[in-house]
């Protein structure tokens, strides 16, 4: 009897990965077609949806020419959160898709709070409206590209357009509506009047559903996978915590392009702080909080095509190992593309801070896997002032987690044992996604852990009066990142 395979599609960042899991949720193949972005002025970030379609065609193409021992199932499509792309009748996209990284949008926050009031807005949709979010995305097409705007028809995130090539059918899920700013988080539905309000038509975005829901089959790509349930899927951060078990109780870090920190939830609940996303979580009837960084793993990936263009990262790990902890007094902040959370400035800027002639490029390499962890752990106490939260566990995952050295560096910061998965992907998730929608069999997939970091005591303390230092400086430059109103 041949095995079950499900598809998982990530329209990430960087790239598109594609992976087949079986029943078991064991990865049998693993596709990835990298991408350009491209910044046509300072702050902006885009992406041409063309490029997702070839690679999701290359990607197919790749699953079909294995021949792998399975029976194909089902499809399930995650992919990079609050990326917006506007589209005519057809699907064709009218203009390049906005990255969530990009923040040309930074003054509409303060013009809806002004319109509608903060208290009215948490009301309606649980958050604060932010730069990333795919609501004031619309508003600055309206504002400056004013032809464009009148063409539009339809309107999706990045998973959610790519669904549409798989399908021909509208819709998206609970976790990517929920950054749209446009979902009632707490009911799991469009805020209708708040649409209206803003004349924004509900026919734009389709309906919207949880995430194992069924709503499409294929029609895209090899014959071989044509009529295959597709289910709706979910945003990259929820599909990765499906995939790697994270339940509620635990907190996960994922360190990739961004930074983000992911407590899942039984019930809604407003967080304390309005730099911390309350979203709803790709398992119904539950949600979670979010706080992420802009720069996480992309600080590094900055350093290194810009100061070790000839180094692998582990070869940086290793000139980084020649600096004690606290990197000589240097500091990093990471704000390359402004910071989300918890300081909620679009237009901060990153730097280092402290430096002296005694610093070497080692001492740059090692002050940014610190950087990126303080801001992390700013994120953290954020989520936290009452020092209560207490997770099970802290797991982390992402293409930053495979760094031995950053992992330690963010027990000792973190002053806690951090449970480092071996993360298959957010696309394994979707593929899960697709089994628990298509089976009907709601099973939570198992941690896949391949150590864990416990913090040394003496490290800890240094990096306890680190964070100290990273925070005043912090607080001191805000002002310099205050928007022009």
């Amino acid at each position: 009897m041949m095995d079950e395979g499900y598809i998982g599609i990530d329209v990430g960042t960087q790239g598109l990965k594609a992976v087949v899991i079986n029943h078991e949720g064991r990865v049998l193949m693993t596709t990835f077609s990298e991408y350009p972005t491209s910044s046509p002025q300072s702050g902006w970030t885009e992406q041409d949806p063309g490029d997702w379609d070839k690679a999701l065609k290359r990607a197919l193409e790749q699953i079909a020419a294995e021949h792998l021992s399975v029976t194909y199932k089902g499809v399930g499509v995650t992919g990079q959160m609050h990326t917006t792309v506007v589209c005519d009748d057809n699907g064709n996209p009218l203009y390049p898709a906005i990255l969530w990284s990009d923040q040309r949008t930074a003054s509409y926050s303060k013009q809806l709070e002004r319109k509608y009031g903060l208290d009215q807005l948490l009301e309606i949709t649980g958050n604060q409206p932010l730069s990333n979010f795919s609501l004031l995305r619309l508003l600055w097409i309206r504002d400056h590209e004013p032809d464009c705007y009148r063409q539009i028809r339809h309107v999706a995130v990045a998973k959610d357009w790519v669904r549409f090539l798989l399908t021909g059918d509208w819709a998206t899920d609970v976790t990517d509506a929920s950054g749209t700013y446009l979902l009632d988080v707490k009911n799991r539905r469009w805020a209708s009047d708040f649409m209206a309000s803003l004349d924004i038509p509900a026919t734009w975005w389709g309906q919207v559903v949880e995430s194992s829901q069924i709503v499409g089959t294929m029609r895209y790509g090899p014959a071989e996978f044509h009529g295959l349930p597709v289910v709706a899927g979910a945003g990259d951060q929820e599909a990765s915590a499906v995939g790697t078990g994270i339940a509620a109780g635990d907190l996960g870090i994922s360190l990739g392009t961004s930074g983000v920190l992911f407590r899942p939830l039984d019930r809604y609940q407003l967080p304390p702080h309005p730099s911390i996303h309350a979203f709803c979580h790709a398992e119904s009837d539950t949600w979670h909080w979010m706080s992420v960084t802009q720069s996480a793993a992309l600080s590094l990936r900055w350093l290194r095509d810009s100061f070790f263009p000839e180094k692998s990262y582990a070869e940086m790990d290793t000139e980084s190992l020649r600096v004690q902890s606290g990197a000589d007094g240097l500091t990093f902040l990471p704000f390359l593309n402004g910071e989300r959370a918890p300081i909620m400035k679009p237009l901060a800027q990153g730097g280092f801070l402290g430096i002296s002639s005694r610093h070497g490029r080692e001492h740059f390499a090692r002050a940014v896997l610190e950087g990126v962890a303080y801001s992390l752990k700013h994120c953290y106490v954020t989520m936290d002032p009452n020092n209560t939260l207490d997770p099970h566990r802290i797991i982390m995952t992402g293409g930053g987690a495979k760094s031995s050295l950053w992992t330690q560096i963010f027990a000792n910061v973190m002053n806690r044992d951090i449970v480092v998965a071996d993360d298959p992907g957010a696309a394994v998730g979707a593929a899960w996604l697709a089994r628990s929608g298509i089976t009907g069999v709601k099973e939570s997939m198992p941690v896949r852990q391949a150590t864990v970091k416990r913090p040394i005591t003496g490290d800890s303390e240094i990096y306890t009066q680190g964070f100290s230092r990273y925070e005043r400086v912090v607080t001191q430059l805000l002002p310099l990142w205050d928007e022009d109103e």
